[in-house]
């Protein structure tokens, strides 16, 4: 009864909360995987069979049915983040025959192996989606990948899954109980495998989002830095903002660029650099100039590619001004951004 309860609720949730989510690479995490470890757009297989966890084709009930009726494959494993010892686990459902629709199951998880694991988790179609899953959806015949996520807390609040258990030896339940509760066995227990560098690479590249804003410095480059901000609309994109303190001619000054309209999820953005010259200092109070005595140059450009969560890779040209071109590397550093780590779980 308790797991029919908390399908009700599950089901409930996840119509209230299917439409409204904005930037799915950072909202509402719920999840043990860190921001940005994957993109929309999921894999649709392991990277190898090394790689691979669990791959059979199970009886399962279809709906309404007395019996398992109906089969479909399932594959687990794990894709790499670019976070040390982070990694994400997949599941791909695919239904191979039986005459109705199955349903995508409940799914349980728990550290270790246990007979009958207490954490609800969720399969989850977009990364940070929070607990909406697609239990009760139906399965399809051309097969879709899901996310491993993974409450918490246990559904009775005694135990706790933290990430160091996602990314270690667990328990995945599969189950159509509370569908089909007249059905011996409606369920399959898998073993996830810990998760290995060198068995699970990441099946991505690194992504920029929100929680890579902030102030990035470059080793042997003293007072130099790039301050960041990727800002995230209530339509779905992002907007670049990058300010690059420097010098030019033993002086400090700053460039701007920025840009707008990018998904989420973009690996690395271009921006013309500009230099804004002809006003005053600001204490000297208002009317002191205009508009008019402004004036924007644009003397270079950078291009910004993601490392890992506090990394970038800023690749600059100023042959416009004849200062040539090259590649950094920028630290954020341990700063948060907006109450948040990059990655919550560090």
């Amino acid at each position: 009864m308790r797991r029919v309860m908390l399908l009700l609720l599950v089901l409930a949730s996840g119509r209230a909360a299917a439409s409204g989510e904005i930037n799915v690479l950072t909202d509402i995490l719920h999840t043990p995987y860190p921001p940005g470890c994957l993109a929309r757009s999921l894999p649709t297989a392991p990277s190898s069979s090394d790689n691979q966890l669990f791959n059979e084709v199970i009886s399962v009930p279809s709906i309404g049915s007395l019996n398992k009726d109906a089969r479909i494959r399932v594959t687990v494993w794990r894709s790499g983040c670019f976070d040390p010892g982070m990694s994400v686990v997949l599941v791909r459902l695919q239904k191979v025959s039986g005459q109705f629709p199955v349903l995508v199951p409940q799914v349980w998880a728990e550290a270790g192996t246990v007979e009958f694991p207490e954490h609800q988790a969720q399969l989850q179609r977009l990364p940070a989606s929070g607990n909406v899953g697609a239990t009760g959806d139906v399965v399809t015949t051309a097969g879709e990948t899901f996310i491993l996520g993974v409450d918490a807390l246990s559904a009775d609040g005694s135990g706790l899954f933290a990430p160091e258990d996602y990314n270690g030896l667990f328990t995945l339940e599969l189950s159509w109980t509370a569908f089909s509760p007249h059905i011996d066995n409606a369920w399959t227990i898998i073993d996830v495998e810990p998760y290995s560098m060198q068995l699970d690479p990441p099946q991505d590249i690194p992504r920029l989002h929100g929680r890579m804003s902030g102030q990035f410095t470059f080793d042997g480059i003293p007072s130099t830095g790039l301050q960041l901000i990727v800002g995230e609309l209530v339509d779905d994109t992002n907007f670049i903002f990058a300010i690059f303190f420097t010098y030019l001619n033993g002086e400090p000054t700053w460039l701007v660029a920025n840009t707008g309209g990018e998904p989420p999820g973009f690996p690395g953005v271009e921006m013309g650099l500009l230099r804004i010259t002809g006003g005053e200092f600001f204490g000297l109070g208002p009317g002191v100039f205009n508009p008019s005595d402004i004036s924007v140059e644009e003397v270079g450009s950078i291009i910004i590619e993601p490392l890992d969560c506090n990394n970038i890779l800023l690749g600059y040209d100023f042959a416009p001004i004849g200062l040539g071109m090259g590649v950094l590397e920028g630290n954020r550093g341990e700063f948060r951004i907006a109450g948040y780590d990059c990655n919550p779980w560090q």
